[in-house]
C-alpha cells in the first residue's frame, strides 16, 4: 500500500489541467448593500404616526449612496401600568323639570256626538286652545273609529277612505291620526304623535271624524288627553 505521501500528487490527473483563470467566487455581501434593483430611499417602516421626531430616528445607509433608507423609529414610551389609558368618568346630573318650571300642561277635550246609526260617520270642529299640540291618550265609550285632520279640505277628501285602508301615497294630505278602537278597553295612547292646525290663516281648530262601531245606535263620548305646544 503506497504511503500517504505518494498518494498525495500535486499534479493532476492524466487529461486533466486546471482551468485558467480559475473560477472566482461571487462577493459575500450583506442583503441590501449594492443591490442592482431601484430602492425607495425615503421607505420607512410602517407603523402607526408617533410623535418621534428627525433627531430620534435611527437610519440606514442602503448601497454606496451614502443615502439614508432605512429609518426605524423608537418604541413609544409606556404611560401608566401596563400601559393602559387613563379613563375619567364624567356624571351629569339633571334635575327632573315640571310642568310648572316649561309652562306646558296637558289639557282633556271631551266631546259627545249625536246618536249615530251603526257604520254613520259624523264630522266635527273642536276649538283648542294651541295651534299645534302633542297627543297623549284618547278614551272612547263604545268601539268606533275616530280621524284627526289639520283643516277641513283634508277630512272632506279622506271621506271617502274605507275603515284601515292607508291614503294613497300621491295625497298631500292633513291627516293628523287615525285609530280604531274595536276592542275594550276603547283607549289609546300615544307615544310621539304630533299635530297641528294647517288652516291658512292657522286656527287653533282640531277636526274630528268620529265613525259608530257599534252594532246598535251610540252616542260617542271621546275624552282626547293633548299637550299643547304653540
Amino acid at each position: 500500500m503506497p504511503s500517504l505521501s505518494d498518494a498525495l500528487k500535486k499534479e493532476s490527473p492524466t487529461g486533466y489541467v486546471p482551468t485558467i483563470p480559475p473560477l472566482a467566487l461571487p462577493p459575500q455581501e450583506m442583503p441590501g448593500q449594492t443591490n442592482s434593483f431601484k430602492v425607495n430611499p425615503w421607505i420607512r417602516t410602517p407603523i402607526p404616526p408617533t410623535s418621534a421626531g428627525p433627531d430620534t430616528l435611527r437610519q440606514f445607509n442602503d448601497g454606496d449612496a451614502n443615502v439614508p433608507r432605512r429609518r426605524v423609529l423608537p418604541l413609544p414610551v409606556g404611560t401608566g401600568q401596563g400601559g393602559a389609558a387613563a379613563v375619567t368618568n364624567t356624571t351629569v346630573v339633571q334635575a327632573a323639570s315640571s310642568a310648572a318650571t316649561t309652562g306646558l300642561t296637558t289639557k282633556t277635550v271631551s266631546y259627545t256626538s249625536p246618536l249615530l246609526t251603526s257604520n254613520s260617520t259624523i264630522t266635527q270642529s273642536l276649538s283648542l286652545t294651541a295651534k299645534s299640540f302633542q297627543l297623549v291618550s284618547v278614551t272612547a265609550n263604545a268601539p268606533c273609529e275616530i280621524r284627526m285632520y289639520g283643516n277641513a279640505l283634508a277630512m272632506a277628501v279622506d271621506a271617502t277612505r274605507v275603515m284601515d285602508a292607508p291614503p294613497p301615497a300621491e295625497w298631500q294630505n292633513g291627516i293628523i291620526t287615525d285609530v280604531v278602537l274595536d276592542t275594550a278597553p276603547y283607549q289609546w295612547n300615544w307615544e310621539n304623535r304630533v299635530g297641528c292646525n294647517s288652516d291658512s290663516p292657522q286656527t287653533t281648530n282640531l277636526y274630528i271624524a268620529v265613525t259608530n262601531l257599534n252594532s246598535i245606535p251610540q252616542n260617542i263620548q271621546l275624552s282626547i288627553v293633548l299637550l299643547p305646544l304653540a
